[in-house]
């Protein structure tokens, strides 16, 4: 057997603290808090820096959640959710079913990816205004002072890393097709050239610089958020759109409307879990978590067992079974979300656990469950829903597709005890490969979170909202905020986030502990080990399930995990943690 290095990294404690993807991301969110500010004011700052340092994961014209918790336990969600433009239809992508090679969007993939890649694959950008409404609302400093940092990172430049190299490789073809943004992320049409291997450096680290973003900041610092929502700023972005091919409207733009609701919430183990209310990761992880509870009344011994694991992959693949059916805008296509999350469904799906010892689906596994499941219904929560106890739901689908990735996190809490997690995304790594050469904008690739085949839930209308995969949470306990976290990822954010939470509230870990613990992913049919859990391979072939084993710890640009960010309020202080694999960075104020 391979020798394995020691999973470690330093966590953070002090008065006040954060963690982010990136260091600058995370040295801004400091910054901001030492100049007076509250934890939305750091959280906000660093997220704009983010979505200027991380194009491969992020966009400002892309969509999120931030979950708001005041120290007095009010907790808010912020919610700039992806959308599709009005003029969006069910049949406006191509299915390619001769396509013979799987680039991660599932069995039915689309010509020409068109809907993950050029600008027919945007959504209507939101994560501008949704910023902006959310440090308005919760904030304390100027705006001016929430966005300078993000300016500056825009005018000054950032360092290209290894992973931002290896990902402008993997979208070379892509990034070319788009002038603006071939000259932008590339180098003569290549990518940059790695700035190290190992401890020897080969050149000096290659600098973006992205004026016409910094531009756009200042003037929406200046003129404020409507200038681009309906404004100049919002025609010459629909210009380039029109040209290249995009049917995101000037009046698209002007209906974007952030919402500040109550979020969604599940009593965990004398703890509280918040999370959005929009199509997202949340229903998934709350009814993975409330059929653990159910599965298990009593917490769980810190160190799992085969069967343990065997059951949370179980508790997983329900769920995703029921996410890839049910699941959809519920402002378009009935969603039984009470039923999804009801104790009785939940005891029922619980039971139905107890009685298996092998994988619970009799399927094809060469048809992914994302395909299979859009129009195969596992479970029904219907008879456990009120509202929808006498209708008739059903799709039938003829294919599907799964979901893109690229996204980033940060956690913050502040010396007073609020609390803010922040995801946002690019829908797609460098969105859909198109920028606005007059703004400096990217575009997002949201229409890639539809199911592009007609007559299912997540099927594509105009003006919808497709199931996204962001899933960030917020924990209080004891009518306080507790912790703060999320994570990158795709589709593998779900299960990542639902062991988080396992790890802070069952198993009572540090955040430390929390992110550094091995982890499984069960969002797909094989199920993924950490190669940390090599012991349990014969268990889960006894059992017949296939298992694939993930050297986690040997690559670190890896996400078949997801990369968790926490930050947590512990009896001794605040402390934060990250992936212990990842780019992430955490600091604290002592």
């Amino acid at each position: 057997m391979k020798s394995l290095h020691k999973a470690s990294r330093t966590e953070v404690h002090g008065k006040a603290v954060v963690a982010g993807a990136r260091k600058l991301t995370t040295d801004t969110a400091i910054i901001i808090l030492e100049k007076g500010g509250n934890a939305v004011d750091a959280g906000v700052a660093a997220a704009f820096v983010a979505a200027v340092i991380e194009p491969m994961e992020t966009t400002l014209a892309g969509s999120g959640f931030m979950l708001v918790g005041e120290s007095d336990g009010k907790v808010h969600s912020v919610e700039f959710a992806p959308r599709a433009p009005k003029k969006a239809h069910e049949n406006m992508f191509t299915i390619d079913k001769g396509q013979s090679v799987d680039r991660g969007l599932g069995i039915s993939t689309v010509i020409n990816d068109a809907n993950v890649q050029g600008a027919l694959a945007a959504g209507v950008p939101a994560t501008l205004r949704g910023l902006i409404d959310g440090h308005s609302k919760f904030g304390k400093l100027p705006l001016k002072d929430i966005m300078y940092p993000a300016i500056c990172a825009a005018y000054d430049g950032f360092e290209v890393d290894n992973y931002y190299v290896f990902e402008a490789l993997d979208n070379l073809q892509a990034l070319k097709q788009n002038d603006y943004a071939s000259r932008l992320f590339l180098v003569d049409g290549m990518p940059p050239k790695p700035v190290h291997l190992g401890r020897a450096t080969l050149s000096q680290p290659h600098v973006i610089k992205q004026k016409a973003l910094a531009q756009t900041l200042e003037t929406i610092a200046e003129k404020g958020v409507d200038y681009f929502y309906g404004g100049p700023l919002g025609e010459q972005f629909i210009e380039t759109h029109k040209a290249l091919g995009g049917i995101v409207s000037i009046n698209d733009l002007r209906a974007v409307k952030t919402v500040i609701a109550t979020p969604r919430v599940l009593d965990f183990r004398g703890a509280q879990i918040w999370m959005p209310t929009a199509p997202s990761g949340a229903i998934t992880q709350l009814e993975i978590l409330n059929i653990w509870q159910h599965l298990y009344p009593e917490s769980v011994s810190k160190d799992y067992s085969v069967d343990d694991v065997f059951n949370f992959a179980q508790v997983c693949w329900h769920a995703f079974a029921d996410r890839y059916y049910w699941l959809g805008d519920p402002d378009f296509v009935p969603v039984p979300e009470q039923g999804l999350l009801a104790d009785d469904y939940a005891k029922h799906i619980a039971a139905k656990i107890l009685n298996s010892k092998r994988l619970p689906f009799s399927v094809n596994t060469e048809e992914t469950p994302w395909n299979y499941f859009a129009s195969n219904a596992e479970n029904n929560p219907l008879m456990f829903d009120e509202q929808f106890e006498s209708a008739d739901v059903g799709w039938n689908p003829a294919g599907s597709t799964d979901c893109a990735k690229g996204t980033t996190h940060i956690s913050v809490t502040d010396e007073d005890g609020m609390m803010v997690s922040i995801t946002h995304t690019a829908a797609n790594h460098f969105g859909s490969k198109v920028v606005c050469e007059h703004t400096g904008l990217l575009l997002d690739a949201a229409m890639g979170w539809f199911n592009a085949v007609p007559n299912a839930a997540n099927s594509i209308a105009g003006g919808k909202r497709p199931l996204a995969n962001m899933g960030p949470a917020l924990i209080t306990k004891n009518n306080a905020p507790f912790a703060a976290l999320g994570a990158p990822g795709g589709r593998r954010i779900i299960c990542a986030v639902a062991q988080i939470i396992l790890n802070l509230i069952e198993k009572d870990m540090s955040a430390l502990e929390a992110v550094t613990a091995p982890r499984v992913d069960a969002s797909g049919w094989d199920l993924l080990l950490s190669e940390r859990l090599v012991s349990m391979v014969d268990g889960f072939d006894a059992r017949g399930i296939r298992t694939k084993l993930v050297n986690e710890q040997h690559e670190g640009f890896g996400y078949e995990f997801a990369r968790p960010v926490v930050a947590v309020r512990a009896p001794s202080g605040a402390e934060a943690s990250i992936d212990p694999f990842s780019k992430g960075f955490a600091r604290g104020i002592n």
